[in-house]
């Protein structure tokens, strides 16, 4: 009978130093480190640099996210949101800033600006399946999702929408034939004799105007210095 006593009462004092142990623990994969305290719709800048290819610089303005530099052109709103998604990332670990080497952070695969916040993307943790990403207090481990929403080239962040939402065609002229619209109605003119007049409807017209309206590239590229066809 004693001995089965205290067995109970050594099985009793192992929960709870068990239950001791768990409670004070501090839970593994806590996130306590957050990179920003900056909120993305406070951000009027955003400079992306991809390996070693030309910054790329968009603000926000009243007609939202625009390329400023190299060259004009507009932000992909939804691509550029989820490069932001970066101010909300926390971690459970922070290291110091030093040996950079080491983190694969003395040549960054990827530099964020976010305002006058900057990330830069380093190897990833085969054990821990994540990256490394230095920020301007210290090192730290960020889940590989953060790395995966960059872009592979940095025009992918370049809308390939031919209109923004707030403008609207007028008139379309392809040399042998006009659509021009004029007192809300579009309508077809042919231009060349050597080419045989089509027919529309008001309705097919319509239908492709709205095409166009609503047309995006298949890809982009710089501007360059030759003259583009026709």
């Amino acid at each position: 009978m004693k001995k089965s006593l205290l067995i109970n009462a050594a099985l009793l004092a192992a929960i709870l130093l068990l239950g001791l142990v768990a409670w004070f623990k501090p839970s593994a994969g806590t996130a306590a480190f957050a990179l920003s305290t900056l909120k993305a719709s406070e951000v009027k800048s955003l400079e992306v640099v991809i390996g070693g290819s030309t910054p790329l610089l968009f603000t926000r303005g009243d007609r939202g996210w625009e390329l400023a530099q190299p060259f004009p052109g507009r932000g992909d709103p939804m691509q550029i949101q989820k490069v932001l998604e970066l101010l909300d990332a926390k971690s459970s670990v922070r290291l110091p800033a030093e040996g950079l080497a080491r983190y694969g952070l003395n040549e960054p695969m990827a530099r964020v600006k976010i305002a006058d916040r900057e990330f830069s993307f380093g190897a990833p943790n085969e054990m821990s399946r994540e990256i490394y990403v230095l920020a301007a207090d210290g090192i730290y481990l960020l889940p590989l999702r953060y790395a995966a929403v960059l872009p592979k080239r940095p025009l992918d962040l370049v809308s390939k929408q031919l209109f923004a939402a707030d403008e609207a065609p007028v008139a379309f002229d392809f040399g042998s034939f006009k659509v021009e619209q004029a007192d809300g109605k579009w309508a077809l003119q042919m231009t060349s004799t050597s080419v045989p007049a089509a027919t529309a409807t008001a309705d097919d017209i319509q239908r492709w105007v709205d095409d166009w309206r609503l047309a995006g590239a298949i890809g982009l590229r710089p501007p360059g210095k030759t003259k583009p066809l026709g």
